[in-house]
């Protein structure tokens, strides 16, 4: 017993003298990522201001944003939205006040070039496996990254320091210190992050009528205060539909309404996906589960409706694939989900449903890789490895249309 307060003594050590946030820095969008994007820092000071400038040009422009202290801290988040950039170019700024000068791309309103992105989830569970996938991340050079939930492991997971006030935020900073680190790709530029919810991000869940934690909506700017889903259209190609799987808002009622209304309005885009936490379709979970079942009834014959062509899903901590499915059955035109949440954690072994095409006790994430005439989507194993692929086509293609003959 002695030995084991020893050991976690020694562990608290370096928590109990960090008195200062590591360098925290990182970009999201709240709006279109082909003109704007928003700039995050964490400070002790007020000012929340950048220069910024299309890389090659001579003058610099300012541009101020909001501020707020993130609750039992002394600490502030600040973003600034820049807005009006030119679509696929590189981008410089400077945080005023501080040393260093950063850069970005805004992404291109037509594919004319091959467009690659990663969706995965279930991050900062284990610190080295979260490491060693954020460095085979960062190798692939995406565009940006889609956390489908569970990033920072704040509620339901022990540790020794819950005891500590500001223990939630710590932990976020450490994973955002990390993303800052080493989602950078090979010529210098950050990769934006694009956060979900998922159950261990919240203080309980709305399928049970509790209230969400807000930590989350402190450190990540959206479009709406506190909405955690949304709709982010890609130039004339991509709309990817950002869900909350019952963690902050209901699977039914509002957002379900909302769903319906921005799918109907979408008709015609190339590409449809959709990215949640809670899988409709799990590996591991049970496949009569509250949460699996609700996604079923409520969600997926929207996506069915629509032809939405892929449902990114995490949460079970195994790699899985379905076969194209509607209404619960196989069908080559219908939607195939995949993922299911294997970024930094222990993977599971999945279990035999009928539903999967594969599986793997595996770590991985989801490279997809969009042009005009295919999607393909990786299986990318924290070695670095792709071991699954599978392809999807645009709506009004010609292999589209016949697969949904």
């Amino acid at each position: 017993m002695k030995s084991k307060k020893l050991i976690y003594a020694l562990l608290a050590l370096p928590f109990l003298l960090w008195g200062e946030s590591p360098p925290i820095l990182y970009l999201t969008w709240m709006h279109d990522p082909t003109s704007t994007m928003t700039i995050h820092w964490h400070g002790k000071e007020r000012l929340s201001r950048v220069s910024y400038r299309q890389k090659g040009e001579g003058r610099w422009q300012d541009e101020g944003g909001s501020s707020h202290r993130v609750r039992k801290t002394d600490w502030y988040v600040h973003a600034v939205e820049l807005v009006d950039l030119e679509p696929d170019e590189e981008y410089e700024f400077q945080i005023i006040g501080k040393e260093g000068f950063y850069r970005f791309s805004t992404l291109p309103k037509t594919l004319k070039e091959p467009l690659t992105f990663v969706v995965g989830g279930d991050v900062y569970h284990h610190f080295r496996e979260m490491q060693q996938m954020h460095a085979t991340i960062a190798k692939r050079n995406p565009a940006f990254v889609v956390v489908g939930g569970d990033i920072a492991y704040t509620h339901g997971k022990q540790t020794f320091f819950a005891w500590r006030e500001d223990w939630e935020y710590h932990r976020w900073a450490n994973f955002l210190r990390q993303w800052r680190e080493q989602m950078v790709t090979s010529d210098g530029k950050l990769i934006p992050i694009m956060p979900l919810l998922g159950n261990h991000d919240v203080r309980g869940i709305a399928l049970k009528g509790r209230h969400a934690e807000p930590l989350f909506y402190d450190l990540f700017a959206l479009p709406e205060h506190r909405v955690s889903f949304r709709a982010v259209d890609f130039g004339d190609y991509l709309t990817l539909y950002l869900l909350d799987s019952g963690h902050n808002y209901h699977i039914q009622g509002a957002q379900k309404q909302w769903l319906a209304k921005s799918l109907a309005a979408h008709v015609g885009r190339p590409y449809q996906f959709a990215a949640y936490h809670v899988s409709a379709y799990p590996s591991v979970y049970s496949f009569t589960g509250v949460t699996p079942q609700m996604v079923r009834k409520e969600w997926c014959p929207l996506f069915d409706q629509y032809h939405l062509q892929i449902a990114f899903e995490h949460h079970n901590h195994a790699y899985k694939r379905t076969f194209p499915l509607t209404g619960d059955r196989l069908d080559p035109s219908g939607v195939v989900y995949v993922g299911d949440g294997s970024w930094g954690v222990k993977p599971r072994k999945p279990k035999d449903y009928w539903y999967l095409e594969e599986k793997a006790r595996k770590s991985a994430v989801c490279l997809v890789t969009l042009s005009q005439e295919k999607t393909t989507v990786a299986a990318l194993g924290s070695d670095g490895k792709i071991f699954d692929t599978f392809t999807s086509y645009p709506q009004g293609s010609r292999e589209f249309d016949s697969s949904a003959q």
